[in-house]
């Protein structure tokens, strides 16, 4: 009786641990953000599908954890936060990070396309974001993250708004910072829709005086992260800023043979985990010489 007593007990035991792991397992596996496969999909999901945001991102009960502040998001232009950071908002929030973004620069509310005002007038709306997450979160310093236009919008806040106060880190993807040779005008009053195409030609006014003592200002890391490929923002090395204590970086600098595009860079694995490591401050591995 008393080996059928114990077996019974056992058995019991092994059910209870069986079902509070299914129950662990569920929650890990609620934890995790679906990553996007491609700009394609990001697209269908919000045009079609109605998501607004990447999963992970602007959940406002996150917890920072100790020494980490909350990430920034800054899409480009023609773009919004869904198309652009479809795979890396989820997998940064996967990593436990407290991610954020916002769109911007839609001429109408419903638009497909955003980030087309001016180019000054959007970084003032992403600075004045930055302070909503500041407050939010209780952190004193944010990382910001922004690809194309929304690299130019980074430099453009940090050094032209003030929000060098509230920047630890800022990560450019495939800027514009320098502008792009395919824009067809550096003058706003030729353009009809998108203000923010004639602000990206190099000749623009914005550029010329972004660019006037230096782009970059003190109390900042900065980090930019290139791919060869790139057809959009030409030529390549002008996304590049040569100036003192900025990492510049080409993707192929770790992998060599990557062939990766301006938008494709945002859905690859390895240059996914090349950002990845980056916003989160690790030594990124170059490829031997």
């Amino acid at each position: 009786m008393k080996r059928m007593q114990i077996s019974r007990l056992v058995i019991k035991g092994l059910q209870a641990t069986t079902f509070l792991l299914g129950l662990v397992g569920c929650a890990q596996s609620q934890k995790q953000f679906e990553e996007k496969s491609s700009w394609t999909s990001s697209f269908v999901s919000q045009v079609i599908g109605g998501q607004a945001m990447p999963d992970g991102v602007n959940n406002w009960s996150c917890r920072l954890r100790s020494g980490e502040n909350p990430v920034v998001l800054v899409h480009g232009t023609f773009s919004s936060t869904m198309y652009s950071f479809g795979a890396l908002g989820p997998r940064l929030a996967n990593e436990g990070l407290c991610v954020y973004a916002m769109d911007y620069g839609a001429q109408r509310e419903h638009d497909w396309f955003k980030g087309v005002d001016a180019v000054d007038a959007s970084a003032k709306t992403i600075t004045e974001f930055i302070g909503l997450v500041k407050a939010a979160t209780g952190s004193q310093k944010v990382t910001l993250v922004g690809h194309s236009q929304g690299g130019l919008l980074g430099f453009y806040s940090l050094k032209m708004l003030g929000a060098n106060q509230d920047v630890d880190r800022f990560l450019a993807l495939a800027p514009s910072v320098n502008g792009t040779v395919i824009s067809k005008t550096p003058n706003r009053d030729k353009v009809e829709y998108c203000l923010a195409c004639a602000d990206q030609h190099p000749d623009s006014a914005l550029i010329k005086q972004l660019k006037e003592g230096g782009i970059t200002v003190s109390g900042v890391q900065y980090h930019v992260l290139v791919t060869k490929n790139d057809k959009v923002v030409l030529p390549v090395e002008s996304q590049f800023v040569r100036e003192t204590g900025v990492n510049n970086l080409y993707v192929q600098d770790a992998y060599p043979d990557k062939r990766v595009s301006h938008s494709g860079m945002l859905y690859d694995n390895e240059s996914l985990s090349l950002i990845t490591q980056l916003i989160t401050g690790q030594t990124v591995k170059m490829a031997p010489q």
